[in-house]
C-alpha cells in the first residue's frame, strides 16, 4: 500500500479533510522524519516547500491507508501548486521507511528561510482549509494550473467567508440559520476575479416548512472597505470618480461614476488597514484617523459583497486632486476635493448616485457638527 509524508500545510487535519473530501477514520498519520531535506518558506507565499540538504532532519507525517482516489485529490490539490510526487527515506520510529513525498517542480520558487508550521497554523487561522473546499470543488472539471492561477482570489473569498462566521446581532430578525437552510447542490461556471455559483437550495419559510427546491444565482466577491474622506477643519471632502463597468453595461449615459475611495480587503487585513492602504493606492492620501460609518451587504439578493464604510480624517487642500491609482490593476482615478455642501448638491441632484457614497454622506451630514468640534485642535 502506497504511503506518503507530509511536511507542509498538509500536516494540518482540517485542510486535509477537506482535501480529500471525506472521513478520515481509516487514515493512519504517524510522526516522521524526512532525512536529509530541509523545509523552507516560499517568498511571497504561505506555503513551503522541502529541498535536499545533507544532515537536515524535516519534521512530517507519514500517512498511510489513503485510496488511489485520494492520492489523486492530494495531487490535484499540490498540483495546482506545482508539486510532484516522489519516492525518499523517512525515519519512522527509528526504522527506515519509503515514502512518496511532494516536491516542487517548479523553478521559480525563491526560498524566503525556514518554513515552521506552528507559527503557520497560528497565522492561517483555518484560511488555508477554507480555501481548499473551493479549490477542490473543481477536481475532475478544471485543470490544478488553471485552479492555481485564481488561488489568490480563491483566497480573499475564502477568507470572505471566514469572517461571515461573526454574524451581525438577531433582535428583528427571526433568528433562521444556515441550518436553515439546505443546499442540494452547487455550480460554478465562472472564476476569475469573481466566481459565479449557482445554487439550487431549500429555505426555511416562516411558517416553518421548507420551500420547494429555488436556483439562485450569486456572485461570489471579497469583503471590501469604502472610506470617504474629509477635512473637518475646512469642511471639505475628497470624491474620487471612475469607469465602472456595471453601469456600462446597463448603458448607463455616465458610466464614470462618483464614489468614496474603496478597495477589496486582502488576506491577513484589518479593515482600518485596507482603508489606510486604498487612500494611498486610489488618491495619494494619508488617513488620520478612521470613523466607523456602518457595515452591509452592497446587493444580497445576488452578491456575496460586504462592505464596511468609514469616514477618514484628513488634511485636505484643493491641490492633493489629481489622477492616481495601481498601473498594474490599470486603475485611472481621478480624485476632486469640493466643500460637503457640493457633495450634498450632488446627492440631491442624482449626480451622487452610488450606494457607499450616499451612506457616507448622510452619516457624515448626521455628525459633521461633532465631527468638526472633535477635530477643532488636531
Amino acid at each position: 500500500m502506497r504511503q506518503l509524508f507530509f511536511y507542509g500545510t498538509l500536516r494540518d487535519h482540517s485542510l486535509l479533510a477537506n482535501v480529500l473530501g471525506r472521513d478520515q477514520a481509516d487514515i493512519k498519520l504517524t510522526p516522521a522524519i524526512l532525512l536529509d531535506f530541509e523545509v523552507c518558506a516560499v517568498k511571497g507565499e504561505e506555503f513551503p516547500f522541502a529541498r535536499q540538504k545533507n544532515g537536515s532532519k524535516a519534521q512530517g507525517l507519514l500517512v498511510s491507508g489513503l485510496t488511489e482516489t485520494d492520492i489523486e485529490r492530494l495531487c490535484y490539490y499540490e498540483g495546482a501548486h506545482w508539486y510532484g510526487l516522489q519516492p525518499f527515506p523517512v525515519d519512522v520510529e527509528d526504522r527506515i521507511e519509503m515514502a512518496e513525498v511532494f516536491v516542487s517542480v517548479h523553478d521559480g520558487w525563491e526560498p524566503d528561510g525556514l518554513w515552521d508550521f506552528d507559527v503557520w497554523a497560528e497565522k492561517d487561522q483555518g484560511l488555508a482549509a477554507e480555501a481548499a473546499l473551493e479549490v477542490m470543488f473543481y477536481f475532475g472539471q478544471r485543470t490544478a494550473q488553471d485552479v492555481y492561477a485564481h488561488f489568490a482570489n480563491i483566497r480573499v473569498r475564502a477568507n470572505a467567508r471566514l469572517a461571515a462566521r461573526k454574524s451581525a446581532p438577531v433582535i428583528l430578525r427571526r433568528g433562521f440559520t444556515q441550518q436553515d437552510v439546505v443546499t442540494e447542490n452547487i455550480r460554478r461556471p465562472y472564476l476569475k476575479f469573481f466566481s459565479l455559483e449557482e445554487r439550487d437550495v431549500r429555505f426555511r419559510r416562516f411558517d416553518g416548512g421548507l420551500s420547494t427546491p429555488v436556483e439562485r444565482a450569486v456572485f461570489v466577491a471579497a469583503d471590501a472597505v469604502t472610506v470617504l474622506p474629509y477635512d473637518p477643519k475646512t469642511d471639505l471632502v475628497m470624491l474620487v470618480e471612475q469607469f465602472r463597468a456595471g453601469p456600462h453595461a446597463r448603458g448607463d449615459q455616465n458610466p464614470w461614476c462618483l464614489e468614496p475611495i474603496a478597495g477589496r480587503m486582502d488576506v491577513g487585513e484589518t479593515h482600518a488597514q485596507t482603508a489606510y492602504r486604498e487612500a494611498l493606492e486610489e488618491a495619494e492620501l494619508a488617513i488620520n484617523a478612521l470613523e466607523p460609518v456602518a457595515s452591509y451587504y452592497t446587493s444580497p439578493g445576488a452578491f456575496t459583497e460586504y462592505m464596511v464604510s468609514f469616514i477618514g480624517i484628513t488634511d485636505l487642500a484643493i491641490d492633493i486632486a489629481g489622477i492616481h491609482g495601481v498601473a498594474i490593476e490599470h486603475e485611472d482615478i481621478r480624485s476632486i476635493v469640493i466643500p460637503f455642501k457640493d457633495l450634498m448638491a450632488a446627492v440631491q441632484s442624482g449626480e451622487a448616485d452610488n450606494g457607499p457614497l450616499l451612506i457616507s454622506a448622510f452619516w457624515l451630514q448626521a455628525n459633521r457638527d461633532r465631527l468638526r468640534a472633535d477635530y477643532a485642535d488636531t
